[in-house]
């Protein structure tokens, strides 16, 4: 009985699943270009390398993606509101099909930099415009799962690197990855634009021609009408950088930007980007980049079950079991180098630390590859949603960027122990923060969400003024 259920609401929304599915295919050409760096360093640093690279070149070819994303935002925030979400997205797909021609072609270390650099602003533009698309599109029953399928394609596009990779040329998995980009602008062509974007332009037409195709029924006054009226009170105040510091959003801004940095500080990019390296080093057994592929599938079945949980289990539990185990993980396999470092005998429990990163991805996508980009499209009213995925994409690409960039630094200089026990250390103390500040917005309406941030800000503002404390929000 379950099961049919299950048919009958799939078919219900696959409008909205199709939508959302073509979108996202821009997250998994974009996150492939992450992800290419795994199985091609270990070639390129290889003595029999076709183009050879340094170790702190290689460290550049990651972290000059992650510092490009930073400017991604810059220019989406304005796009999305100006030319609409659907077009801003087709737009963001262009330097990332630029960018993997380039390294098909590349002779020279400099070209890959540029290469890398047009991925990067491509995924800045995607990470601050998919959320905002898939927020607005969805129906409140299956928001949560819609919003999680970007890390679950991201998870795809990770996988697909992995396997390939390790089998052909550097230049020909560029020419092989450059299909899912292309795919994705001629598909996506053909999708709906955001109803909320289209009442903001004041094309009720229009925005009721794409709710009725999205929800796939003909009336659809009722739910047309609640989004107009949401419509009308966000543009009560522009949208601005300025208006994400007023009371009603500075609670939203600080639980968002700390997912941001949480999402890069447990080392989840380091472990991605450097997985065959770090693989190497363990000594499992396994070849490392059948560890490599092994992870992939399990980050790409977990990010499947997270999104079908999300609407059932709440924001909060998941978050909280996702740092937790990020934190116990990464104290484990920081251990296991120490030891290795200092002459201890670990060849015959090598096997653990495959475990234990086997388990850290289990517990990373589980909560902090998914959840975070589900709340992003919950906390803010329309007229800031924009530019509050900006700041998002911006911070954590900020933070992403020092991570990237310093692992490979860290782990020459002291040790690959000490990057993994860092991490611990940071996933440690953003549990308190997850505890503390994050909110449950599981099956509840948008309206009802921002209310509920408001009171709860203005209660502790209140409580606070009450004991004669000064706030700094």
């Amino acid at each position: 009985m379950g099961a049919l259920e299950n048919i009958k609401d799939f078919r219900k929304y696959s409008n909205q699943y199709l939508a959302a599915f073509t979108g996202t295919l821009l997250t998994f050409s974009v996150i492939a270009s992450y992800g290419w760096t795994s199985p091609t360093l270990p070639i390129l640093l290889a003595d029999d390398s076709p183009l050879p690279i340094t170790s702190d070149e290689s460290s550049w070819i990651v972290s000059i993606l992650v510092l490009a994303s930073i400017a991604g935002p810059i220019p989406t925030a304005w796009a999305v509101d100006k030319f609409g979400r659907k077009y801003t997205m087709l737009f963001a797909a262009i330097p990332t099909i630029v960018g993997w021609v380039l390294i098909g072609v590349a002779q020279s270390v400099p070209v890959l930099y540029i290469s890398r650099f047009l991925s990067g602003i491509s995924y800045g533009m995607q990470y601050s415009s998919m959320p905002l698309y898939l927020g607005e599109i969805a129906s409140d029953t299956i928001r949560g799962s819609i919003g999680t399928l970007l890390t679950v394609m991201a998870k795809a596009g990770i996988l697909v690197e992995y396997s390939i990779g390790p089998f052909v040329g550097f230049r020909t998995l560029a020419w092989i990855s450059v299909v899912f980009p292309s795919a994705f602008f001629i598909l996506f062509m053909w999708m709906p634009e955001s109803p909320y974007y289209l009442l903001a332009k004041n094309d009720q037409t229009s925005a009721a021609k794409s709710l009725r195709w999205l929800r796939k029924r003909d009336e659809v006054d009722d739910e047309l009408n609640m989004m107009k009226s949401a419509v009308e009170k966000s543009k009560q105040n522009k949208g601005t950088f300025r208006e994400l510091l007023t009371a009603g959003n500075r609670r939203s801004l600080i639980v968002v930007l700390g997912l941001g940095a949480l999402q890069q500080l447990c080392g989840s990019q380091a472990v991605i980007a450097y997985s065959q390296q770090i693989f190497e080093e363990v000594q499992s057994g396994l070849e490392a980049h059948e560890s490599s592929i092994i992870m992939a599938v399990i980050q790409l079945v977990t990010a499947t079950l997270s999104s079908s949980i999300v609407d059932r289990a709440g924001r909060r539990p998941l978050l909280l079991i996702s740092t937790s185990g990020c934190a116990i993980g990464t104290f484990i396999v920081g251990l296991y180098f120490f030891l290795q470092q200092q002459g201890v005998a670990v060849q015959s429990v090598s096997w653990i630390p495959l475990i234990v990163i086997m388990l850290y991805i289990i517990s990373y996508t589980i909560g902090l590859a998914t959840v975070p980009f589900a709340v992003l499209g919950e906390l803010f009213p329309a007229n800031v949603k924009a530019v509050a995925a900006a700041m998002y994409t911006m911070f954590a690409s900020a933070v992403g960027f020092g991570v990237a960039k310093l692992y490979q630094v860290i782990s020459d200089e002291l040790g690959t122990y000490v990057s993994f026990w860092i991490f611990a250390l940071c996933s440690s103390l953003f549990v308190i923060f997850v505890y503390l500040l994050v909110p449950e917005t599981k099956g509840k309406p948008l309206d009802q969400i921002l209310e509920e941030m408001r009171f709860s800000q203005n209660r502790s503002l209140t409580n606070c003024c009450k004991r004669g404390k000064t706030v700094k929000l």
